[in-house]
């Protein structure tokens, strides 16, 4: 009589699941990287609008752009940059200081990170106390524009992800400038440490947010924002920031 029962042998069962095992090895560190890099996108954009609606939310209330609240405080010596952030981080919920950047960091056992994981002793906006809204999110500010006869200014810096890593330049940590207009858009000046004229030209801009840039890599938010790679390769929170 024929045996109807058939089944699988011990061997058999043993390579289907190695198989699989082989499989869930490539592809989760994939999906891991997808998920974190869909949610500093995420993050980013939120960050980014809810810097726009403060930003408009003073002016409606000021009948100024921020930028020109921020000359109005320049009086010959100091710039008020703290005193001008803290005034607009009351258009953000649950804000709170955390004292200077620098001494702030420093309690937290924080790294201040490039693009390529080398630690950095330069904030692009050290002017000011930080700043922590009722999300995690990290401000702080720079001179204001009264200084350079700009347009534009002060920038502001936001760790978009707050104390979590990897609090690199470029992945988390990005830099913007207010303008004359009451918006808030991606600095991308040549200098990380004062405000100076904004680029247009992308190959310009690429070369302060790369890899290999020894200053702070400030105007990754341009490329952020275009979700475009700086390298003209794929796009920027996929592509570009893999393995970052």
């Amino acid at each position: 009589m024929k045996n109807l029962f058939n089944g699988f042998t011990l061997a058999e069962v043993l390579i289907t699941l190695g198989i699989i095992g082989v499989v869930v090895a490539i592809t989760i560190p994939t999906l891991m990287a997808n998920l974190r890099a869909t949610k500093l996108k995420s993050q980013f954009e939120k960050t980014y609008a809810d810097l726009n609606v403060a930003s408009r939310a003073f002016y409606a209330d000021n009948d100024m752009s921020f930028r020109e609240y921020q000359d109005s405080q320049y009086d010959g010596l100091s710039y008020g940059s703290t005193k001008s952030l803290k005034y607009f981080m009351t258009y953000f919920k649950g804000h709170s200081s955390q004292g200077s950047v620098r001494t702030f960091e420093t309690t937290r056992g924080l790294k201040n990170l490039n693009l390529n994981g080398q630690e950095m002793a330069q904030w692009a906006c050290d002017q000011s106390e930080m700043e922590m809204d009722i999300s995690g999110r990290l401000f702080s500010m720079d001179d204001n524009a009264a200084r350079y006869n700009l347009p534009t200014g002060p920038k502001i810096c936001v760790d978009i992800n707050g104390v979590d890593r990897p609090n690199k330049w470029g992945v988390d940590r990005f830099v913007f400038v207010f303008t004359d207009t009451a918006a808030v858009v991606p600095y991308t000046g040549t200098s990380w440490s004062d405000v100076n004229a904004q680029q247009t030209d992308e190959s310009i801009i690429a070369q302060y947010c790369s890899s290999s840039t020894t200053t702070p890599a400030h105007t990754c938010a341009y490329f952020a924002h275009k979700n475009i790679s700086p390298t003209g390769k794929g796009d920027y929170w996929h592509d570009f920031l893999r393995g970052k």
